[in-house]
């Protein structure tokens, strides 16, 4: 999206589609002032009416080598700034994925293992949803962070804890030719 001018005075004189109920923040190399300032736009448009969707919190994006890029917490937040309201996240932690998909699916949690490379979303949950846990430690997570939310007296923090851990997702696939 461009902006319709070169002045703000022009940016919020632009159509807006009345068609539009929900403003949904996602992963997004694109994203620009001018996205935000329509995303205000239509959260703004209609008292509040106007849902705010994120997809996750995720602040950064691991990559090889200890580097990383901005997540799309990132831009939830922006957004979230901007409208000054909280997004309702439908991806991890927030177990509304898991509902979705037991709701389609004979999921048995007893039976059913969360996977991930983070405490702050996979593991918290996959415990919040009754899951066994398994944490990779390929990802943004340490074992000392492990150690020390386990270590803790805080029950919150507990819930970042997950049952089992590995060093690398490939140590599962022996266990899989089983």
């Amino acid at each position: 999206a461009a902006l319709p001018g070169p002045a703000p005075a022009d940016w919020v004189r632009a159509p807006l589609d009345p068609a539009v109920r929900a403003v949904l923040v996602g992963f997004d190399e694109h994203f620009s002032y001018a996205k935000l300032c329509q995303a205000l736009r239509y959260l703004l448009r209609g008292g509040g009416e106007c849902l705010l969707v994120g997809t996750n919190r995720d602040h950064r994006l691991p990559l090889e080598g200890g580097a990383g890029i901005p997540g799309t917490g990132c831009l939830v937040k922006a957004v979230e700034t901007a409208a000054q309201r909280e997004a309702f996240i439908v991806g991890k932690p927030n177990r509304f994925m898991f509902d979705c998909v037991a709701g389609e699916f004979p999921v048995d949690p007893a039976r059913t293992i969360m996977v991930g490379d983070r405490l702050d979303t996979d593991i918290l949950m996959g415990n919040s949803c009754g899951l066994t846990t398994l944490l990779t430690l390929t990802g943004v997570t340490a074992l000392d962070e492990v150690r020390g939310h386990q270590d803790s007296g805080c029950a919150a923090r507990h819930g970042l804890v997950p049952d089992f851990y590995v060093d690398s997702i490939a140590d599962l696939l022996p266990l899989l030719a089983q």
